[in-house]
């Protein structure tokens, strides 16, 4: 009863905006899948396009009032660090984005899960003890993610149209990659230099300067200490990083949920 009340507690002081019946695209992420580098390009172009000041360009929700544009939201659909729940918590109704279309980004299990643990430990104080443990923890390891991507594979079905982005994608092409996301939300007459900025604008060395010199005022682009590399918001956005810190042990345990649970969003897996 305690339990389930403290999850009710978190849920509301965290619950995404889908009750807002104005949200007509939602960007749904597990945490640490590149959504500030996907706000970033979205928000420059969109700015550039509509000659907006760029003080809007985080606040996806407000920058996409404009006409002509799909009202979108950024979440992580209960799957938030702060929230912890455990992976077989997550609610599995997606009925309410129904109405909606839901951009799903996602990004490499291991790699996610390297950076999710330096934000659990780093940022958002939610984890004490070494990486492995968190691997192997129900509330925010390997067993989480895959429960996530999971449950949005059975439900890819649910919204009105479906976009899977995948982190490795804005890597190989982020210019390709915005295109698709920005048309997705319905933006379709953008100007390709336009995009070429917002690229080289959001690039992981510019954002990484950015806030360390504090350009956006919001907690949640500071880093944690300035002189902790690890506790940035934007932290190395390596693509195959995960090697650097889980061990073989931690590497096997991982493949092995994932043959255990299945993971389809992730397939062809290199590692299976």
């Amino acid at each position: 009863m305690i339990l389930s009340l403290y999850y009710q507690l978190q849920t509301m002081a965290l619950r995404p905006l889908v009750h807002k019946r104005s949200v007509q695209c939602f960007i749904i992420s597990y945490p640490k899948c590149g959504r500030t580098w996907l706000r970033l390009m979205i928000g420059k172009a969109l700015c550039d396009h509509f000659h907006l000041p760029e003080t809007q360009m985080i606040d996806t929700y407000a920058l996409t009032a404009v006409p002509g544009v799909l009202r979108s939201h950024f979440t992580h659909d209960y799957a938030d660090i702060r929230l912890g729940y455990p992976y077989n918590r997550l609610p599995a109704n997606k009925a309410p984005y129904a109405p909606a279309k839901v951009i799903f980004l996602m990004r490499d299990v291991r790699d996610t899960l390297v950076s999710s643990y330096f934000q659990a430990t780093r940022r958002v104080n939610r984890f004490h003890g070494p990486i492995s443990d968190f691997v192997r923890d129900e509330r925010y390891g390997v067993k989480k993610v895959v429960a996530f991507y999971n449950l949005w594979h059975t439900n890819r079905g649910v919204p009105r149209d479906f976009l899977l982005l995948r982190y490795e994608d804005l890597h190989h092409d982020p210019v390709a990659a915005l295109r698709r996301a920005l048309y997705f939300m319905e933006v379709t007459d953008i100007d390709e230099a336009l995009l070429t900025t917002a690229v080289a604008f959001a690039s992981f060395d510019n954002m990484k300067k950015m806030e360390g010199k504090g350009t956006f005022a919001d907690d949640k682009m500071q880093p944690g200490q300035k002189q902790d590399k690890e506790s940035f918001k934007v932290r190395q956005g390596k693509v195959g990083g995960y090697g650097e810190h889980l061990s073989t042990a931690d590497l096997a345990y991982i493949d092995q949920v994932i043959r255990h649970m299945g993971c389809p969003f992730t397939e062809p897996y290199d590692a299976i």
